[in-house]
């Protein structure tokens, strides 16, 4: 939580978008990749994953990197700089190497006699990253060579309890966000390269989103301005933050007439990323 400070648009998508770029400050810049070292695999495909999988048990059974405690049993894509998937890791160790991370994030809304309104979950308390915040109303990590409208698909129905068949029909594709962060999902420092491929999902009234998998708490009905509240506030999940401001300039609510930061807010949000694997 924020605290009583209140955070503008700009500062929001800035504390998801928080590494430094080199061409504004290089001093930062080399101060934070001081503690980075370039990892090389060689081999064929089957032969890099299986080392990179070796490495990170190995320092999963050691026990002395806070961030590899528990293997996700989750494999994820890693890529070259020219785009070749080179090999695949567990999913607890993306952050900490530094490789890009894909995932998908819907924001799903309802037209009510009394006006729009938007389904907001409250995380699980008993999350190990961001307990009991607000977040998107689905997102999920993409495993490798999944296909995004798939995942969102999955994670919708294993996280609201809608079925697939619902979604497939209703759900609406709206680009993408990609953005570097300078803490991992724990709050330490790291490396987050992210990519989300972004939904939303207008549902029928008669619709109601229910846990289902222990990722959420519970689910609300929140009006636009309890959304942009919450947000100021910081009640949600860090990175949400980003999804939410994508989406409220989508649609009109956020324009250069009333922020005068728009155009940094946008580029922000579309971060070209730079190759290292760490």
């Amino acid at each position: 939580m924020a605290g009583n400070k209140l955070f503008s648009n700009l500062e929001l998508v800035a504390r998801v978008d928080s590494w430094p770029y080199y061409n504004e400050d290089p001093e930062r810049y080399k101060e934070f990749m001081s503690d980075y070292y370039y990892f090389l695999v060689e081999g064929g495909f089957a032969e890099r994953t299986a080392a990179m999988q070796a490495t990170i048990r190995a320092e999963v059974e050691r026990g002395e990197v806070p961030e590899l405690r528990k293997l996700k049993n989750e494999l994820f894509a890693a890529y070259s700089a020219d785009g070749q998937h080179v090999l695949d890791m567990d999913g607890c160790a993306v952050d900490k190497f530094g490789t890009k991370a894909f995932g998908v994030h819907m924001i799903g809304y309802v037209d009510t006699t009394e006006g729009r309104r938007y389904w907001v979950p409250r995380r699980s308390r008993a999350k190990m990253s961001y307990p009991g915040m607000l977040d998107n109303t689905v997102g999920g990590s993409l495993a490798t060579r999944e296909k995004a409208i798939d995942c969102i698909v999955r994670e919708t129905e294993e996280e609201a309890s809608i079925f697939p068949e619902y979604t497939r029909k209703n759900i609406v594709s709206c680009g993408t966000l990609s953005y570097q962060m300078t803490l991992d999902d724990s709050g330490r420092p790291g490396c987050q390269h992210q990519v989300q491929d972004l939904y939303e999902m207008k549902f029928d009234e008669y619709v109601i989103l229910k846990p289902n998998d222990g990722e959420v708490e519970e689910f609300k009905l929140m009006t636009l301005e309890e959304v942009k509240d919450a947000l100021a506030r910081g009640e949600f999940k860090l990175n949400c933050a980003i999804t939410w401001m994508a989406f409220l300039i989508r649609h009109g609510h956020v324009t250069a007439e009333n922020e005068e930061n728009l155009i940094e807010i946008c580029v922000r949000m579309h971060r070209k990323h730079e190759f290292f694997i760490v």
